[in-house]
């Protein structure tokens, strides 16, 4: 990794059927990498925090992975595979709005809750201006699973919005193909919690409500 490089996006090249998703992509503090986590490293002059963030949501998001696992069709994660999914073009995140927030504001805002939640990634946190007025990075976000699950909620529904796909039913079969994060959400909550929120931020964002309070 260049030396000025201290986080980088990774993402795991396992995709067994039997896993709950197929990408699971992550920023991660510089360290020592394995074949089984390949990593995406932008030109010098698009490596930046604003390209990161966006990146590494778009990957995470459940209409990404519903593409994905119908193009991978093995334990692997091929880069001639990865370079061939869709990726939500950078201007979109300027063009679609939410009330008054871009859909990029958004999702930065949340990412960096997500992300930035121990000391090793400091350096994210200051490259995305997390910090106070004399340019010390402010603490870590605290671990917070219910906050979490409504974070990555909120990003799946704006991603649904960014991919065009804004049918309720659509969003509800995409969900579905999710068994066993459906099992595991249900055995713990009593129901498909993320669809559900999901569902949800899809309402308040179609009313320009980015600060929603969902009470699911």
């Amino acid at each position: 990794l260049p030396e000025n490089e201290n986080w980088v996006i990774g993402f795991r090249d396992i995709a067994r059927a039997t896993d709950a998703r197929t990408i699971i992509a992550s920023l991660i503090p510089r360290a020592g990498f394995g074949n089984k986590l390949p990593l995406i490293l932008a030109d010098q002059a698009d490596q930046n925090a604003r390209t990161s963030f966006r990146l590494t949501a778009n990957l995470n998001a459940f209409v990404f992975d519903f593409v994905a696992r119908s193009k991978v069709h093995s334990t692997s994660v091929n880069w001639y595979i990865f370079e061939q999914l869709p990726i939500v073009p950078p201007d979109a995140y300027e063009k679609v709005k939410f009330g008054k927030k871009t859909a990029g504001e958004v999702v930065r805002e949340a990412v960096l809750e997500l992300t930035y939640t121990a000391h090793d990634m400091a350096p994210f946190a200051k490259d995305m201006g997390h910090v106070d007025k004399k340019g010390n990075v402010l603490p870590p976000f605290k671990w917070d699973e219910e906050r979490r699950l409504m974070l990555r909620a909120k990003l799946d529904a704006i991603y649904f919005n960014l991919y065009g796909v804004t049918d309720r039913d659509d969003i509800r079969y995409i969900y579905s193909t999710f068994p066993i994060v459906e099992r595991e959400e249900t055995e713990a909550y009593g129901s498909f919690r993320s669809r559900d929120l999901c569902l949800a931020w899809m309402n308040a964002l179609k009313a320009g409500d980015t600060e929603a309070e969902i009470g699911i």
